[in-house]
C-alpha cells in the first residue's frame, strides 16, 4: 500500500474518532476538524487542583486545596500571555475547601469553606497576586459567585441545614458587601450555582431535600423569587453563565451529562447530549463553549462546542479527568488534578 493512500486512510479514521465523539449531535462530514490539547504538569503536584478561572481579558489561575491541615494545604498557579504555567502565592488553607470562583476583567473572586466558615479570596491579575478577603459575616461557607460587572460581584452563603442560605453583592471586588438578603425558598436545600446579569437579575439553582432540581430567578436583587421549571430528569444544574436573556450550564441526569441553553432566562430550554461525563462547561460566547469531565473508564475526556456542533478533544499528557473549566474572551483553560490545559474556544 502506497504512502499516499496510508495517509488518507489515517485521515478518515481522525474522522471517524470525530464522528463517534459528537455522537451523530450534528452532520459529520470530511470537514470536521480536529481538537488537539496537550496538558503541563502543575506546579504543586502534591496539592490536587480543582478550580480554575479566568479574566474576560485572558488571565488565568488555576487553584487546590487539600482538604487537611498538613501543610502544603493550598496551590496555585497563573497563565503567562505567552503561554506558560507560573507559581502563585497563595494564603495557607487549612481543612478548607475551594467550591466556586467568578471573574472580571482585571480580577477574580475564589470562594469556598474553611473551619471559621467563609473562605473569600481575591486575585488581582495585574500584579498576579492573591489576597484574603472578607466575605459577609455570618455564613458557613460559600457556595457560589457572580461577577457581572468591574468589581461587581453577587455571593451566596450557606448559614446551615435548618437556616436560609443568603445573597449579597459587592461593588468593590470584595472590599465590602451589602446587606444580606435571605433566600427563603432555599431552606433545606443545597445550593448549587449562581448567574447574574446584573445587579437586579438573577439565576440560583439548587437541590432539594427529596434530591429535585429547584431553578429561582429574581429581577429585584433577591427580595423575590420565581419558580423555573426544568425536566423532571434533571437532577441537577450547575457551571451557570449568563449574559441578558442567554444562559449556558451543566445538568445531570441519572444516565448522562447534557449541555444546556436557554434565551428566555430559564423559560425555557434545549438539550446536547455529551458522550462522556463532564463536570463543568465554561463559554467565550453562547454559542462557542468548552466542556471538561471524564469516561467510563475514568480517563480525561475535553470537547469544544461550536454553535451546535461537538468536538471531541484528542488529549496528550493528561493522566487524569478533567474536574474544571473556564473561559476568558480568547483563551480557555481546564484543570486535572495534576494537570493545566489552555485551549483557543
Amino acid at each position: 500500500m502506497s504512502r499516499l493512500s496510508a495517509s488518507v486512510r489515517a485521515s478518515w479514521r481522525a474522522i471517524a474518532v470525530a464522528c463517534v465523539g459528537a455522537l451523530l449531535l450534528a452532520g459529520c462530514t470530511n470537514s470536521v476538524a480536529m481538537v488537539w490539547v496537550t496538558g503541563m504538569p502543575s506546579i504543586g503536584i502534591s496539592v490536587p487542583l480543582h478550580t480554575v478561572a479566568c479574566t474576560t481579558t485572558g488571565s488565568c489561575v488555576a487553584l487546590g486545596t487539600t482538604g487537611s491541615d498538613l501543610a502544603p494545604s493550598s496551590v496555585g498557579e497563573y497563565r503567562e500571555n505567552d503561554g506558560t504555567w507560573s507559581s502563585l502565592v497563595v494564603p495557607s488553607a487549612p481543612s478548607s475547601v475551594i467550591t466556586t470562583a467568578s471573574c472580571w476583567s482585571t480580577g477574580c473572586l475564589i470562594g469556598g469553606v474553611q473551619p471559621s466558615g467563609n473562605l473569600l479570596w481575591g486575585y488581582n491579575a495585574s500584579s498576579q497576586s492573591i489576597s484574603v478577603l472578607r466575605a459577609p459575616a455570618g455564613g458557613q461557607g460559600v457556595r457560589a459567585l457572580s461577577c457581572f460587572g468591574v468589581a461587581a460581584c453577587a455571593v451566596i452563603v450557606s448559614t446551615g441545614v435548618n437556616s436560609s442560605s443568603l445573597l449579597s453583592y459587592t461593588d468593590n471586588g470584595g472590599a465590602a458587601w451589602s446587606t444580606k438578603v435571605p433566600l427563603d425558598w432555599s431552606l433545606g436545600e443545597t445550593m448549587g450555582d449562581l448567574a447574574c446579569t446584573d445587579p437586579l437579575d438573577c439565576m440560583a439553582t439548587a437541590v432539594t431535600s427529596s434530591n429535585t432540581l429547584d431553578v429561582e430567578v429574581t429581577h429585584d436583587a433577591g427580595l423575590t423569587w420565581t419558580v423555573r421549571s426544568t425536566p423532571s430528569a434533571w437532577l441537577t444544574l450547575s457551571s451557570l453563565s449568563c449574559r441578558a436573556l442567554r444562559c449556558v450550564g451543566l445538568a445531570t441526569t441519572s444516565a448522562k451529562s447534557l449541555i444546556v441553553r436557554t434565551s428566555t432566562f430559564g423559560r425555557r430550554w434545549s438539550a446536547i447530549a455529551l458522550p462522556a461525563k463532564a463536570n463543568a462547561i465554561a463559554c467565550s460566547t453562547y454559542r462557542h463553549c468548552v466542556v471538561a469531565g471524564e469516561r467510563n473508564s475514568d480517563s480525561p475526556w475535553l470537547a469544544t462546542l461550536d454553535n451546535g456542533v461537538l468536538h471531541v478533544a484528542v488529549l496528550k499528557y493528561v493522566p487524569t479527568p478533567l474536574v474544571d473549566v473556564a473561559c476568558g474572551a480568547k483563551v480557555c483553560a481546564t484543570v486535572g488534578v495534576t494537570t493545566v490545559l489552555a485551549l483557543r474556544p
